[in-house]
């Protein structure tokens, strides 16, 4: 029996107490820890929780340990709403991240999402709950929208093994009608770019799933992903954990740094180019005649000379030459098949 830390205490004293206790940390507590901040024995303290529980307006929980052989209580702030600690400006921005990107969540996903947000409302402070209403702050644009929502096995799957370490055998077509080829891989971060999902992760040895054969990361496209077989007896957490470069142009690395000069000449284009980040340590020049030149590096070839096309007669490029030749070759195509020359 604990030491009486108070010979006056009533049973209601105590009772308050370990309500108290429970009630503003929220963690589990052992009846040992029980019976020494309330001075009383084991059978005390499992008759106070009986007569809390007997309350409908409170659940103290408890938690038996077979290791240690001791049982823990605690209340589930979650569920009760006790804890009110999400801010309303907080709130706000979980309903425009929604607006943002709901639209290429698979729709079970959304719901959840939706759901998730309406319950969040529980945890505001009460002046802010009092006439409360959700509210649609923005929308996303989007051409060529990809429908995840036929993906969904796919994404929860790659989702479990990222959560659990955990390794997959893939079955991904690369090209459409293509080839279906098997890959063994370990999951580590989903990458949304231009509205689309990709996996990143290490594509590993089919005989031990714990050795990566490349010495760079793989991104797989997630829509043109078959199938995900977890491995349930495999672990990940050797590999080596993700390497966000910031150097990478975009989801293509060539394991090469290119430095790239551009010459902008319409007004319109100069206004998107200035307002943005290409790399870390880009050079932006404003010339006299309104032009501006812009230095950036990438690791992305293909990537790149899709960007500078996107533009047409907009940009020049200044440097390397063989970015320039490369242009001038996709000029001589396309004048080809409009009949230019």
């Amino acid at each position: 029996m604990g030491k009486k830390l108070d010979p006056d205490a009533t049973r209601s004293d105590k009772l308050l107490k370990l309500y108290r206790l429970l009630l503003l940390n929220d963690r589990k507590y052992t009846t040992t820890e029980l019976t020494e901040k309330l001075g009383c024995s084991k059978q005390t303290i499992r008759a106070i929780v009986d007569s809390l529980n007997s309350n409908p307006e409170i659940e103290i929980s408890e938690e038996y340990n077979e290791k240690t052989r001791s049982k823990s209580y605690f209340i589930e702030h979650h569920k009760s709403g006790y804890h009110e600690t999400i801010a309303l400006d907080g709130f706000r921005q979980m309903e425009l991240c929604r607006d943002l990107i709901g639209n290429i969540l698979p729709e079970e996903d959304l719901n959840k999402l939706n759901l998730a947000i309406f319950n969040a409302v529980n945890y505001l402070p009460r002046q802010d709950r009092s006439n409360f209403k959700t509210l649609s702050f923005g929308s996303k644009f989007h051409k060529g929208l990809i429908n995840y929502s036929k993906f969904t096995e796919q994404l929860h799957s790659l989702m479990k093994c990222i959560k659990e370490k955990k390794c997959c055998i893939l079955e991904y077509q690369k090209i459409y009608k293509g080839e279906i080829k098997e890959y063994s891989f370990a999951p580590q971060r989903l990458l949304c770019m231009h509205d689309c999902f990709y996996i990143i992760g290490w594509i590993t040895d089919s005989n031990n799933v714990s050795e990566k054969i490349y010495e760079s990361q793989s991104k797989f496209l997630v829509h043109r992903i078959h199938k995900v077989r977890i491995l349930e007896d495999s672990n990940s957490s050797q590999l080596p954990d993700l390497n966000e470069d910031s150097d990478n142009f975009g989801i293509i690395d060539d394991k090469k740094i290119y430095e790239i000069t551009l010459k902008i000449t319409d007004p319109y284009a100069v206004t998107y180019i200035a307002d943005r980040e290409w790399s870390a340590d880009q050079k932006i020049t404003l010339n006299d005649d309104g032009s501006l030149l812009l230095t950036f590096k990438s690791r992305s070839y293909y990537e790149t000379i899709s960007f500078i096309c996107s533009f047409g007669s907009r940009v020049e490029i200044i440097s390397p030459k063989s970015f320039r030749e490369d242009i001038k070759n996709e000029i001589e195509k396309l004048a080809k098949i409009y009949g230019v020359i």
